[in-house]
């Protein structure tokens, strides 16, 4: 996008933008900065494996689905119990 000189003047913005100076680092600084850039990015996309499991899998595909399905009744018991109280057909909550 190009501004027209005549509307950098009616804009303060644009124009106290074009009064700063430009800033930049050293090539010699900006490839130590990729090669960091590279190692980290290398190291987060290697599998980490933690050495007390085997396998995740069972706790992905098993256990979390359980945890979740018996939050789940839990929540719904305990609306129910409490519906039940409001309206009177059990003791207070």
């Amino acid at each position: 996008m190009t501004v027209d000189p005549d509307e950098r003047r009616d804009d303060h913005v644009l124009a106290s933008l074009a009064v700063l100076r430009t800033c930049d680092v050293s090539e010699r600084r900006s490839r130590q900065l990729r090669r960091r850039c590279h190692a980290v990015l290398q190291a987060d996309a290697l599998p980490r494996r933690r050495s007390w499991t085997v396998s995740s899998a069972p706790f992905r595909e098993v256990i979390v689905p359980a945890l979740g399905g018996a939050w789940c009744l839990v929540y719904l018991v305990e609306i129910i119990r409490r519906a039940a109280a409001i309206y009177g057909y059990l003791g207070t909550p």
